[in-house]
């Protein structure tokens, strides 16, 4: 559906305010503006790291560092993206929901009595082991117990 209401065609925001080149599929809130790898498995997270560059230039014998992050904000993705799968993930199966790890990643769904937060639900169709950058469908968090 196209719009001119629609600020912009996607929900996909440009960062180069930190390195998270090594958080890709990872999860993050936001303090002030500035993304960080979330760490809390019971307050939602805000976006996922769909890509993350860091460009080294050496210009006139001078070293400028830059970031390029593309964030995805949760709920509002118009396709599937990929998701880190925790170190600690028993294998996760194609429909299984998974949620938020302490450390930014994805781990399954242990299901009611605990408290959690559900981000979304493993689209990858060879299923996703401890380690994977799997396919997710990502919607906004559920916050469950």
């Amino acid at each position: 559906m196209s719009s001119t209401l629609y600020a912009k065609a996607n929900a996909v925001y440009a960062d180069n305010s930190l390195d998270l080149s090594a958080n890709v599929g990872y999860l993050v809130t936001f303090t002030g503006g500035v993304p960080a790898v979330n760490t809390s498995t019971t307050v939602p997270a805000k976006a996922v790291v769909l890509d993350a560059r860091t460009r080294v230039v050496d210009l006139n014998n001078a070293t400028t560092t830059t970031y390029d992050n593309a964030l995805g904000v949760l709920g509002t993705l118009a396709a599937p993206g990929r998701g880190k799968i925790s170190a600690s993930a028993t294998p996760l199966n194609f429909g299984d929901a998974v949620i938020q790890a302490a450390d930014g990643t994805l781990t399954n769904d242990p299901g009611p009595g605990t408290a959690r937060v559900v981000v979304g639900l493993l689209s990858d169709k060879n299923g996703a082991v401890a380690g994977d950058l799997a396919e997710i469908c990502f919607f906004t968090p559920q916050i469950r117990s």
